[in-house]
């Protein structure tokens, strides 16, 4: 029996494959053994199933002064950034596509794509993200061509309907992230849950909103799980989640796939709030972006950016700075496509 050869966009990423896997795939166990494994070692990882410390307060975390939230997880993320074998140990950081390399290795049905499709997303989680939005990061898209999805909390402040419409009149895209960001949702009681789901889902109906995004990617099964009814994507499964908001969490793929009636559209690119809680400069994340989106329009996959629109995180000069440096990039080379979650979601259906 001929062992199956690796892809040939292979070359520097077999060192990410859990041993384990790699052990199968010379053993010439059969396709089904080994994509079998390989998803009884994603399992905990797609999920962060034990609720963290913030949902579990008597209080909603963000009561919490910004300055103090950041200064703790400036400190501990400084820490953090030297012991990353233990927080990354699967899948790896900044970037892990074992999981759409064993895929191609066995020939297995997958989803590829010849132009890499780049996702621009938003987590637009207080009045001042959505200012920002509008008047920092909108503007810079549209010179690069671009558009842009934006998840908004729908229930933990009064959203300015006005501004969110005018995010819509620009062609741009708005999804619900959760409900009030107390990071509760996923781990409620199954009748709370539903009701969150719904206030969520009523907001993105006014705004023909189908997708979906945990608030600090928290997310269980019996979350996902409920999805199906009220939206057509979840955007919530990072490729590689890093430190946060668990360690070890994320799916190893950058493609799209149905999960629990959905489609799961992966946050391939490493997130703009573990960089800056890591202790990375612009200059370091931008670098660290750029490598990350050659690496999987090498592999097939696509690019789906996080950014949060706060002075905090990407809303200041030195980060507004790099992402449009980021965007002129992007756009410059053909090998990419700026592409709307909902367009993208509509392709795979078949509708587009």
């Amino acid at each position: 029996m001929t062992e199956p050869a690796p892809p040939a966009w292979a070359e520097g990423e077999l060192s990410n494959v859990p041993p384990a896997i790699r052990d199968l795939l010379h053993s010439g166990a059969s396709a089904t053994a080994v994509l079998a494994e390989f998803d009884a070692i994603r399992a905990p990882a797609i999920y962060t199933s034990i609720a963290p410390v913030s949902a579990r307060l008597p209080f909603r975390y963000h009561a919490v002064p910004a300055w103090q939230r950041n200064a703790l997880a400036a400190m501990i993320g400084r820490l953090q950034r030297w012991r990353q074998t233990s927080w990354a140990a699967f899948p790896r950081w900044p970037l892990d596509l074992s999981f759409d390399l064993v895929s191609d290795w066995l020939g297995a049905p997958t989803i590829t794509f010849a132009r890499t499709p780049v996702l621009l997303t938003h987590d637009i989680d207080s009045p001042e993200g959505l200012r920002n939005l509008l008047a920092m990061f909108l503007p810079m898209e549209e010179a690069a061509g671009a558009r842009s999805a934006s998840f908004i909390v729908p229930c933990a402040w009064k959203v300015d309907e006005a501004l969110a419409r005018q995010i819509l009149a620009r062609g741009h895209e708005i999804g619900t992230h959760g409900y009030d960001h107390s990071n509760r949702t996923p781990f409620a009681l199954p009748a709370e849950r539903d009701r969150r789901l719904a206030a969520g889902h009523a907001f993105a109906r006014q705004f023909g909103g189908i997708g979906y995004r945990a608030p600090s990617l928290l997310r269980t099964q019996a979350l996902l799980q409920d999805l199906a009814p009220r939206f057509r994507y979840d955007s919530s499964i990072p490729t590689s989640g890093g430190p946060y908001p668990v360690p070890n969490n994320g799916c190893a793929s950058a493609r799209p796939w149905c999960m629990h009636g959905v489609w799961e559209l992966p946050l391939s690119m490493p997130r703009d709030g573990s960089l800056r809680y890591l202790g990375h400069s612009p200059a370091e994340i931008l670098a660290l972006w750029q490598h990350a989106a050659l690496r999987i329009a090498n592999a097939g996959g696509m690019v789906c950016l996080l950014t949060h629109c706060e002075a905090r995180f990407s809303g200041n000069p030195a980060m507004l700075g790099q992402y449009q440096r980021l965007l002129e990039w992007l756009a410059a080379d053909a090998r990419f496509e700026f592409v709307l979650p909902a367009t993208l979601v509509d392709r795979l259906d078949g509708r587009a």
